[in-house]
């Protein structure tokens, strides 16, 4: 097996899209062959040994970077540790890689250990970075005002959805045959703390004492005690949640949220035993103006933070920002690494930027797009409508 492209994922992890979609990862690029969860009768022939999970693992296998798998080449490129150096480092103490190493069908011969579970939609956030597919909200919104987003053309079309697949039987038969062998278990949404069957989930592990389970909220919900007492239950607890910005251009970003109560999320989640915990962010075109702060922040209590590109939509990406702010965030970041060089986190950031082209044609889109918002939800702030000030 070559190191530099191989991968565990698809030998050992499936993800369920909160519409039901099956694809290896988060990762994978959209236009990876997927199945439908209530589209399939055999799991395993169906999908999980189907041709395009086989060629997808002989490739990286035999030293092939899988087109598919563009965005964890270019996390490596920029420094950060992709999701491909993650699983391999979390799932490969569970499977057998010398019979992997071995093999000449590519077909794997034991169902996923790694699942990363998006139960529906469910959301009370309307994150300017998000979309329909993964909050309630935004998707109402959506349907509300839907003269004002075909202004938009190049907004893709608003798909139908079906986030009912989790009471269907071709998933519960599904669950009962993965759950047993389940060693890491990601919960996420929408936000994963609304979705009813959260707890009878967790519940399901059965081996929790050599399992590790992994959720992403936004911090609006509070653990109650049963919840608590569930995680104790695993070998270690991973949690992140969820900032992008700090007090109202936090509560800008992902609208619908209360900083005063994400602060008290924070400090009440950083404080549980076993538990990795980190806020999450996502690099994106309004990080010039809010990224700064939450560094800041995050050095000041002695927090992690785990970086997340924007990709999708490629409007509000770091390419559509307006050179000078890019490069006001950028040498924000090369005087904090100058007193925290051993700070990885930084370190990603940095390397992403340098990434950075400029395209005028996303700069136009993001304006577009954010006026939209601005004018639904009328909360336009002056700070961030200066970032479309050109110099």
């Amino acid at each position: 097996m070559d190191s530099k492209t191989f991968c565990i994922v698809p030998w050992a992890h499936a993800r369920i899209d909160p519409d039901g979609t099956l694809i290896p990862c988060c990762k994978i690029a959209r236009n990876f062959p997927t199945q439908n969860i209530n589209a399939i009768e055999d799991f395993d022939h169906d999908w999980w040994n189907a041709q395009p999970l086989q060629q997808l693992r002989q490739d990286l296998a035999q030293g092939v970077k899988a087109r598919h798998c563009e965005t964890c080449w270019k996390d490596e490129a920029a420094g950060k540790s992709s999701l491909r150096q993650e699983y391999n480092k979390r799932l490969s103490k569970h499977t057998d890689l010398r019979a992997i190493a071995k093999s000449t069908t590519y077909i794997a011969d034991r169902l996923p250990i790694g699942l990363d579970l998006n139960l529906g939609n469910i959301c009370n956030f309307k994150c300017v970075m998000c979309g329909p597919g993964l909050s309630s909200r935004i998707q109402t919104e959506r349907k509300q005002h839907d003269s004002e987003f075909k202004e938009l053309a190049f907004l893709q079309p608003m798909p139908a959805f079906d986030f009912s697949w989790p009471d269907k039987e071709s998933f519960q038969t599904l669950f009962k045959n993965i759950m047993p062998r389940v060693r890491i278990l990601q919960l996420k949404g929408g936000e994963p703390l609304l979705i009813k069957d959260l707890i009878s989930t967790i519940k399901s592990v059965e081996d929790k004492n050599n399992s590790v389970i992994a959720i992403t909220t936004n911090g609006s919900v509070e653990f109650d005690d049963d919840f608590v007492k569930q995680l104790s239950q695993f070998q270690r607890i991973w949690l992140n949640v969820s900032v992008d910005g700090i007090s109202e251009h936090g509560e800008y970003i992902r609208y619908g949220s209360q900083w005063p109560k994400t602060l008290d999320t924070i400090t009440k989640l950083s404080k549980l035993a076993n538990c990795t915990f980190k806020i999450s962010t996502v690099l994106q075109f309004y990080s010039s103006l809010t990224f700064p702060d939450i560094a800041n922040y995050a050095i000041v209590y002695g927090l992690d933070v785990e970086i997340h590109f924007c990709h999708e939509p490629t409007f509000l990406s770091i390419h559509a920002m307006l050179p000078q702010h890019h490069a006001e965030l950028l040498r924000f970041i090369n005087e904090k690494l100058e007193y925290h060089p051993d700070y990885p986190w930084l370190n990603t950031v940095k390397g992403f930027l340098e990434s950075y082209e400029f395209d005028p044609v996303l700069h136009q889109r993001c304006r577009e797009y954010t006026t939209t918002l601005d004018n639904i939800r009328q909360n336009a702030l002056p700070s961030i409508q200066a970032l479309f000030n050109y110099e």
